[in-house]
């Protein structure tokens, strides 16, 4: 519970929660502030409009009837109090007043609010009572006859408006810097897991765990995406190194044999008097079992040179017709000492830009694999056929099959369907076979069943890919 406390306030998700808080709370005072803004703005402009109305009205009585009757008319409406709302005001040229209607609260606004050389445009001006503790807004013209008529409005209302709004808005934005904060902490905890999922993964990979994989929190996102790349690395590196450690272990078991072979040739050689036969055999031995571990050496570099791609192919036109009935000559003597009959299909010939070397090399490891795992009196067949931008080679036996745990695994470097290891060889021939085709742009696959024989199927395109190059020129001479 405390480490979870903890790492919820993380410098990093504190400064996320911070960060997302803030930008959240100023936009919302930028948006509040300009919305408080525009709103007084249109407030105070349709008062300003209502004001200049009436002095609109008024001015077109002087234009129309004289300033005598604007005179009377204000007058009268004082007498009625029919303007209640307005303060009204008539001064001649010499500014003295010549009418004045005002309720009773505005009767101290001063003789002088104005000044007496206005011309016919709506001049505004304000005056604020400290008794009342309210703002009046006049608005002051010229009109026809040489007055000044200033009309002012009561601005309390407004204000008591503009308050409201003010108070609503700095509730809502107090009520939205809370949620900024919520949901800062909210986001930071959402944004942060996977990178904390992260954490937990490598500490446990770190104490040996190589199948801790990052949880997938299913929204399909880019984060979700990562995740995917990152446990799809993790497979990747613990199948390298599941692949390391058994070709290691595999290789030590496979070195072991016929280094105490030689160690014990040696010994045979060190007791036989006088280089006799005996010490002759034993060192001959033993050059036999340095042969092997070198060609078991060269093969591994042969593999590791094709999958990483520096393999030096010469690259030339090759007929896999021809090399394939090469082929099925060479391993036909073989099989009949071992009373197998091995039978070929060239077919018509298919030319495609290969090392011819490399994919006799090839060949030959299906070859040698079919007819040392098919029983005497068993048939072995290779086969050629050309297919849509591909050429297709089968190298069926009729074997004891692979089981459908071992397919998978037949590729590998130093793998063995014969756990015992009985069966003498170096676990190396169809990693060889696999290595040299990935290098040519082709592939091989298998088609087994216990008790029903292989199929190693062949493919390999007719066209070279891009990636080898083109063919080198055939040398002359």
């Amino acid at each position: 519970m405390s480490s979870s406390r903890e790492a919820r306030w993380r410098p990093t998700s504190l400064r996320l929660t911070i960060w997302y808080a803030a930008v959240f709370f100023f936009s919302s005072v930028l948006l509040f502030g300009l919305t408080f803004f525009f709103l007084s703005g249109t407030v105070r402009e349709q008062e300003r409009r209502i004001v200049s109305g009436k002095i609109a009205d008024y001015a077109a009585i002087a234009q129309n009837q004289g300033l005598d009757v604007l005179r009377d008319v204000i007058r009268q409406e004082a007498e009625y109090e029919v303007t209640t709302d307005f303060f009204l005001r008539l001064r001649d040229a010499k500014g003295a007043v010549l009418a004045e209607a005002a309720p009773l609260w505005w009767e101290g606004v001063p003789p002088g609010i104005a000044p007496g050389d206005l011309d016919e445009n709506v001049h505004w001006f304000s005056w604020r009572s400290e008794e009342l503790e309210s703002e009046l807004v006049v608005g002051a013209r010229r009109v026809a006859g040489g007055g000044v008529l200033l009309v002012g409005r009561d601005r309390s209302d407004t204000e008591e408006l503009l308050g409201t709004f003010q108070t609503l808005f700095v509730t809502v934005i107090l009520f939205t810097g809370l949620l900024g904060v919520i949901g800062g902490t909210l986001l930071a905890r959402r944004t942060l897991r996977p990178i904390s999922d992260l954490i937990r993964t490598l500490s446990a990979i770190d104490k040996g765990r190589l199948d801790a994989r990052v949880p997938m929190r299913g929204g399909g996102d880019e984060l979700d995406g990562l995740v995917r790349l990152f446990n799809a690395m993790l497979d990747r590196i613990r199948t390298l190194v599941t692949g390391m450690r058994e070709t290691l272990d595999n290789a030590a078991h496979d070195l072991r044999t016929p280094i105490t072979r030689m160690r014990m040739g040696i010994e045979a050689a060190l007791v036989e008097p006088e280089g006799g036969q005996g010490a002759r055999a034993a060192l001959a031995d033993c050059a036999e079992e340095c042969e092997r571990i070198a060609t078991m050496l060269d093969t591994l570099m042969d593999i590791s040179e094709a999958e990483t791609g520096v393999m030096q192919l010469t690259l030339r036109g090759v007929d896999l017709s021809a090399l394939v009935a090469e082929m099925a000559e060479t391993y036909g003597y073989i099989a009949e000492e071992k009373g197998v009959v091995l039978s070929s299909r060239p077919g018509a010939p298919v030319a495609v830009t290969a090392d011819a070397g490399r994919m006799r090399q090839a060949l030959a490891n299906l070859l040698d694999n079919a007819v040392k795992y098919t029983p005497a009196g068993g048939h072995v067949d290779i086969s050629l056929e050309r297919a849509p931008g591909h050429a297709v080679i089968r190298v069926r036996d009729d074997g004891p099959g692979i089981t459908p745990e071992d397919q998978p695994r037949i590729f590998d470097r130093l793998y063995r369907c014969d756990k015992s290891r009985s069966v003498r060889g170096l676990g190396l021939g169809l990693a060889l076979v696999r290595a040299v085709l990935t290098a040519h742009g082709g592939r091989v696959e298998v088609e087994s069943a216990p008790g029903r024989g292989s199929t190693f199927v062949v493919t390999l395109p007719l066209v070279t890919p891009s990636r080898l190059g083109a063919a080198p020129e055939p040398r002359r001479g």
